[in-house]
């Protein structure tokens, strides 16, 4: 994903520049007649483009650069990408209906674009900001974990059921184990969740935010690393699981 982000910001920022550069390349524009051509106000519209996309693509260089980090969750970069284009072509429609000649009268004279009723412009720009913003919020929360006799409910992201019928071992860690590689999942400076193979060649799932402890429960089928928000909820549920186990 780190690649997909940097590639389309570079892209994006390349493309804004020939279409500033060479405006005939900016569709429609590249395929009118002189005399269509004479209506548009190309000087206001290659601008307004180029700033667009040379933005976007800076902020999806921005967004690689904190992923690869891993300050950024990689799952969530791909929705930041999605939510960045998609948001894009706000004002990208906005400078084509500004300076592309659409709604001009005979006399050429453009029908004031912003005196139109524009609510659903801020609507959909609202709603792609609290959309990126819920993805992110969800991701960061501690994970939901409900012990009872005979299942372990983990909710959230990678969420899933352990059958304490299953449980083979169980331990409470000061550290995780030495990770080779995330195989599936999503990992940042605060929570590492999904599927991860460790230096040691096991597989394992982790659900877990950086604070130790951490909760060790191997099964007859997986290893799966957990724990709370905070380290008493840790080894509260470490002793809740711990009387579980057959």
């Amino acid at each position: 994903m780190n690649s997909v982000l940097l590639i389309s910001g570079l892209v994006l920022i390349v493309v804004g520049w020939l279409c500033y550069r060479f405006p005939n390349m900016i569709n429609p524009y590249g395929g009118m007649t002189p005399e269509r051509k004479a209506l548009v106000d190309i000087v206001g519209l290659k601008k307004s483009l180029f700033i667009t996309w040379a933005v976007t693509g800076v902020l999806l260089i921005v967004s690689a650069v904190l992923s690869y980090k891993k300050i950024l969750d990689e799952d969530n970069s791909g929705l930041l990408m999605t939510g960045l284009l998609l948001a894009s072509l706000i004002p990208t429609f906005i400078a084509m209906k500004k300076y592309n000649g659409f709604g001009r009268d005979k006399s050429g004279r453009a029908a004031p674009f912003f005196s139109r009723p524009t609510k659903w412009v801020w609507v959909s720009m609202g709603l792609t900001a609290v959309f990126v913003i819920a993805v992110f919020a969800f991701s960061n929360q501690a994970p939901k974990i409900e012990v009872n006799e005979n299942t372990i409910s983990i909710s959230g992201m990678y969420g899933r059921d352990i059958p304490t019928s299953e449980i083979v071992s169980v331990e409470l860690l000061e550290k995780l184990p030495p990770i080779r590689q995330r195989t599936n999942g999503s990992s940042t400076h605060k929570y590492n969740k999904g599927h991860f193979l460790l230096k040691n060649g096991e597989k394992c799932i982790m659900i877990v935010l950086l604070n130790a402890p951490y909760i060790e429960i191997r099964t007859t089928d997986n290893l799966y690393y957990l724990n709370g928000a905070t380290k008493d909820e840790t080894e509260a549920l470490y002793q809740q699981i711990k009387q579980l186990k057959p």
